[in-house]
């Protein structure tokens, strides 16, 4: 196998982080979302330090395996609506969805496929999962679930797209509708039946029955993890024309009036008026 182009320096690890802890144990990568006070919802700056944790993961060779979780009660709440909506009362787009910001990439950039990770991940289902956090949860090739945790997806109650493409080929395609056009939930033990998850367990037990797994993980030749990995994202992959069509799609949605209204009433606790019957 060839040579990187460039050694791995630890010094360019991740340090500092804001909204993300993340740390390194033997093999294991740690990454917890840090944003318990919105329930760990992802804005411009959060998505920014996940795409530096997959970035490093990829990269340090003593790395095999990474662990994802959540701090507090939820794992990820989604995006953060809020913020969002704040950018939209100023008339303005998110520093992740305005091209003339340096943070631009549109759908924030934070998830583990932004950076064509191939390295294998374990969702730490410590609490709920919701839009961009079931997204991540569904990338990670294994899951470990806590007993009072549940899926969703609430994009589409909020007036935004989301990623509805990933949910239909990464659940069952019942499943995906449920949640994409019903804002449905799914609890752990629904989630063990149809295979969605691997295990279920107390809350408290989580983090180490993915540890559990990565050790299992580890005893395996990293390259011939690797290389199923890489498989498991082609097999995922779709067409560019079809994430060209979903990138407009979201674009085009964000920007309507019922974009806007959603997050508006999101914030103010209200159920939302949809001008686009």
């Amino acid at each position: 196998m060839a040579k990187p182009l460039s050694p791995y320096d630890p010094a360019n690890a991740p340090k500092n982080l804001e909204f993300v802890r993340y740390e390194k144990k033997g093999h294991v990568a740690y990454v917890t979302i840090d944003r318990p006070e919105v329930r760990n919802a992802l804005h411009s700056y959060a998505y920014v330090e996940l795409r530096s944790c997959w970035r490093d993961i990829g990269l340090d060779p003593n790395i095999y395996v990474g662990i994802v979780s959540g701090t507090g009660q939820a794992f990820c709440a989604g995006r953060d609506v809020k913020f969002l909506a704040k950018y939209f009362a100023e008339g303005k787009r998110t520093p992740h969805e305005d091209p003339n910001s340096p943070l631009f990439f549109w759908g924030g950039g934070g998830q583990p496929q932004d950076v064509k990770l191939d390295k294998p991940l374990i969702a730490a289902l410590n609490g709920f999962a919701v839009g961009v956090g079931l997204n991540i949860a569904l990338q990670c090739q294994l899951r470990v679930m806590a007993e009072d945790a549940w899926i969703g997806d609430q994009h589409t109650n909020v007036g935004r797209y989301g990623a509805p493409h990933e949910l239909y080929t990464a659940l069952p395609r019942a499943t995906a509708a449920y949640l994409t056009l019903c804002n449905g939930r799914l609890a752990a033990q629904e989630c063990l039946q149809q295979g969605i998850v691997n295990r279920v367990v107390p809350k408290d037990k989580v983090v180490g029955a993915a540890e559990e797994l990565a050790a299992m993980v580890c005893r395996s030749s990293p390259l011939a993890v690797q290389a199923c990995v890489r498989t498991y994202r082609m097999v995922a992959s779709f067409p560019a024309s079809l994430m060209e069509y979903a990138r407009h799609l979201d674009q085009e949605i964000a920007e309507t009036s019922d974009g806007q209204e959603g997050a508006a009433a999101f914030q103010e606790k209200r159920e939302p008026q949809w001008q686009l019957r």
